[in-house]
């Protein structure tokens, strides 16, 4: 009679290939439930258990060695945000093309050719912010933080503020993530002043003179930039009131009804059409200086309906602009 262990191994020699648990349990000779209790004892053995769906069914096989992708989930989100990315905005494409350096490089599949070091920024991915930015920013900068990271080490940072004149600053910091946001690369960390109360903030990379990794741990600190960038319109995070906020997009302004119809806001906007084909978009936001400076770039195009205080800054930005001109 064979053995528990006889039937694992059986098991394991079946799910060479790829078999649902109906076609496991017909070729045992047994039953689902009992099928599901050994692909729950094979899935504690870390034996490559791997479970995947096609065409509606699920399939489970056990991959060797060779086939073996260590990181499967983060390439497929990876995948999922180049999937999301236009084909003709500049930024994108840029983007574009570090997401295939970084699927390239979690894609290995030999156990020998994996190695979890930090991965640099692609040399043909250029960070250009425009005429008025240093562009100092290094690949060494970024895959030191990455490192960090990965290997769960706080940093040490010199820091040049960008609103002030004072001489940098050394700041040490637990490093979370590295993200870009419209066009710009930010450092996400907590300082030791706000770690305490998982306060992350926004590091610019560019203003990062140099990186050193410290023999500190970093305490883990959950991150979702959906949630770190609730409420927010563009680059700036901050902790102001929450306003609700109606605008009115003219029918001439089709390309920025385009624009509106294609971004993506936490909490997401609330699109509809009037009579005349004007778009009416309401939004819970706080007012950043970007969400302003946006507003007067399209103000021609768009009605502010309200708050009546988002109009009345808008309207005395346009004004000072004015004078000043005069």
């Amino acid at each position: 009679m064979a053995t528990g262990y006889d039937k694992v191994n059986a098991i394991k020699s079946l799910l060479k290939n790829k078999l649902t648990v109906k076609q496991l349990a017909d070729l045992m000779k047994c039953g689902d439930r009992t099928i599901f209790r050994y692909l729950d004892m094979l899935s504690k053995e870390n034996c490559g258990l791997r479970k995947l769906k096609e065409r509606g069914e699920t399939y489970y096989i056990i991959q060797g060695e060779k086939e073996t992708s260590f990181n499967q989930d983060m390439v497929k989100q990876l995948e999922k945000i180049k999937k999301g990315l236009s084909h003709t905005n500049g930024a994108d494409l840029k983007t574009a093309k570090l997401l295939d350096k970084l699927i390239n490089a979690y894609k290995t599949v030999d156990p020998e050719d994996f190695k979890p070091d930090a991965i640099s920024t692609d040399p043909d991915y250029i960070l250009d912010y425009g005429p008025f930015c240093d562009n100092k920013l290094q690949d060494t900068l970024v895959s030191k933080v990455l490192k960090a990271i990965h290997d769960g080490y706080k940093i040490k940072i010199n820091y040049r503020h960008t609103a002030s004149y004072d001489a940098p600053s050394t700041i040490l910091i637990n490093p979370i993530k590295v993200i870009m946001r419209i066009d710009t690369l930010y450092l996400i960390g907590a300082d030791s002043e706000a770690e305490e109360k998982e306060i992350l903030k926004n590091y610019l990379f560019e203003n990062i003179i140099s990186v050193a990794i410290t023999n500190i741990p970093a305490s883990k600190i959950s991150f979702d930039p959906a949630i770190h960038y609730k409420y927010t319109f563009g680059k700036y995070t901050s902790t102001g009131p929450i306003e609700q906020i109606s605008l009115k997009v003219k029918s001439t302004s089709k390309w920025l009804q385009t624009q509106l119809e294609r971004s993506h806001f936490n909490p997401e906007i609330v699109k509809r059409k009037d009579k005349e084909g004007n778009m009416i978009v309401d939004m819970k936001l706080r007012i950043t200086p970007d969400l302003i400076t946006w507003l007067i770039g399209v103000s021609p195009g768009v009605v502010i309906l309200k708050p009546n205080s988002l109009k009345e800054r808008v309207k005395d930005h346009l004004k000072k602009a004015l004078a000043e001109m005069e």
